[in-house]
């Protein structure tokens, strides 16, 4: 830092030049800038990870489209059969051996996917299907 002396009445005072006085005040506004950007990258975060738990949580708190279909809510009037899927079965394989004698394999294949929930043909060993 750079000092300079006058020589007033005799006194040696020191006091700061114009320039050093400015360069402080620019630091100055540097720092509150850069923890104003500091306090606004920390809400925006904290709101992301916030939303993200929120969705993760929703997420968590449903039932997955493969899951198997609760027995009570199938009305009464029906009964479905129900099998558990072993290792190497295949939808296809599985309509072929419970369908109808004249019914199509590909119709009753899709009611066991309505009647089960299901998005895709996959199975899952150990998994329950209800049969139409």
């Amino acid at each position: 830092m750079y000092m300079a002396y006058t020589q007033n009445n005799q006194s040696r005072t020191p006091h700061r030049s114009a320039s050093v006085s400015e360069v402080i005040t620019t630091i100055k506004q540097r720092h509150t800038k850069a923890m104003i950007r500091l306090v606004i990258i920390v809400m925006i975060l904290g709101t992301v990870f916030s939303f993200g738990a929120m969705v993760q949580a929703y997420a968590a708190s449903t039932t997955s489209p493969t899951a198997s279909v609760p027995v009570h809510t199938v009305s009464k009037a029906e009964v479905h059969q129900k099998i558990v899927i072993q290792a190497g079965d295949t939808l296809w394989a599985i309509a072929e051996a419970n369908k109808h004698s004249k019914e199509n394999v590909r119709s009753y294949i899709d009611k066991i996917k309505s009647l089960n929930h299901l998005a895709t043909s996959s199975l899952n060993e150990g998994q329950v299907l209800l049969l139409p």
